[in-house]
C-alpha cells in the first residue's frame, strides 16, 4: 500500500447519480433534504449536497468525508434515510474517490454501478535533483 501519511490525509469524495421512480419525486426530495439536514452536524462529514437536473427524475449527490471511517459512520447513522431513498430511486452510478479501505472497496465490488477511483499517486513525490 502507499504512504500511511498520504492515506490518513486523503478525504473520501462520492458522486452518485439517482433516478427517481415515477410519481415519487416530491417524496424523494423531502427525504433527500432531510438527509442533508441530518448530516449538518455529523462529525467527519465535510460536504453533503444534492443537485437536480433538467430531467425532473434525475438527481446527483456529492458527499465528502474526512476518511472511510467517517463515510461508514454516516451510512450507519443515516441508515433509515438511505433505506427510504432506495425505495424511491435507483442509483444509476456511484463514483468513490480516495483511499477507500476494505469496507468501501467491498461495497464497490458488490455493486455494478459503483466505481472506485484511488489517487493516481499514493506516495509523496521524490525530491527533485539539484
Amino acid at each position: 500500500m502507499g504512504d500511511p501519511y498520504w492515506e490518513a490525509s486523503m478525504t473520501i469524495t462520492v458522486r452518485a447519480e439517482l433516478r427517481v421512480l415515477p410519481d415519487k419525486r416530491e417524496e424523494f426530495v423531502n427525504v433527500a433534504m432531510a438527509l442533508a439536514e441530518a448530516t449538518s452536524d455529523e462529525v467527519g462529514t465535510l460536504r453533503y449536497d444534492w443537485y437536480s437536473c433538467a430531467d425532473p427524475r434525475a438527481f446527483v449527490v456529492i458527499e465528502e468525508y474526512t476518511d472511510s471511517a467517517a463515510a461508514l459512520a454516516h451510512n450507519q447513522r443515516c441508515e433509515a434515510f438511505l433505506r427510504t431513498l432506495a425505495e424511491l430511486a435507483e442509483i444509476t452510478s456511484a463514483h468513490l474517490h480516495g483511499c477507500l479501505g476494505p469496507e468501501l472497496e467491498g461495497w464497490v465490488a458488490e455493486h455494478p454501478f459503483a466505481h472506485a477511483h484511488p489517487p493516481m499517486c499514493q506516495e509523496k513525490p521524490s525530491p527533485r535533483p539539484s
